[in-house]
């Protein structure tokens, strides 16, 4: 099984990937978070004003009216709208990757200075999503999120995006969500570091589609000089 950005469709209200075979997957989404095998991975899109009591279940229920199968789908949530999305494609060491990011930072955070803040959210989500054509330990699968954050963490850094709270530069927002994918076929990678035949594809993967998303966002915002 080989994966590419044309398995990933952009909807009216929604991104979502699809595969004929289940893919490995390590995420912190809102829907079916953690390790576990999945067809289907879903970024919806909601209105900034969206409140509800019980989240998890009200997913469910629109996975469920999309088409989807629940138990077999990992979904997260953002208020950017899908049409901004941004899905790119890198290849070297003979690790093939795919990534996905949308990004709003209106509630950018600098996570040092976060205990100057309430416990309360915003509008302002980047979300990742990164697959890898490849088979990857557990560690590696760990150590592929952390290399993903560091990518994001420097692009934040790069395009100047700052903590309004704090005004020092933000590292994510409060409700950034990540996606780890591997298709657990070809050679293993025991590790993922940043310097690793994995790391440097992911890094530098995520952290030009974060840059990418950011401009987006810039634009739309009237922010670009």
């Amino acid at each position: 099984m080989t994966i590419s950005k044309e398995q990933i469709q952009i909807r009216p209200s929604y991104v979502v990937f699809e595969s004929n075979q289940p893919l490995k997957i390590l995420s912190s989404a809102l829907h079916n978070a953690g390790f576990g095998w999945y067809n289907t991975c879903m970024n919806r899109a909601v209105d900034a004003n969206y409140m509800c009591e019980d989240a998890h279940t009200e997913m469910k229920e629109y996975i469920e009216k999309q088409g989807f199968q629940p138990d077999q789908t990992v979904a997260m949530m953002t208020a950017v709208a899908a049409r901004y999305a941004i899905i790119r494609e890198f290849e070297a060491d003979g690790i093939h990757v795919v990534i996905m990011v949308t990004a709003g930072v209106g509630n950018a955070v600098d996570v040092s200075k976060s205990y100057l803040r309430k416990p309360f959210y915003e509008v302002g989500t980047i979300n990742i999503w990164a697959f890898i054509d490849a088979t990857l330990t557990e560690e590696a699968f760990v150590q592929a999120m952390m290399t993903a954050t560091e990518a994001k963490v420097k692009a934040l850094a790069d395009e100047k995006i700052t903590d309004r709270i704090s005004n020092t530069i933000a590292t994510g927002t409060s409700t950034d969500s990540i996606l780890i994918g591997a298709t657990q076929q070809g050679t293993t990678q025991n590790y993922a570091g940043t310097v690793t035949p994995v790391g440097r594809i992911l890094g530098r993967g995520v952290y030009e589609t974060v840059v990418d998303a950011l401009h987006d966002y810039k634009r739309a915002k009237g922010m670009m000089e």
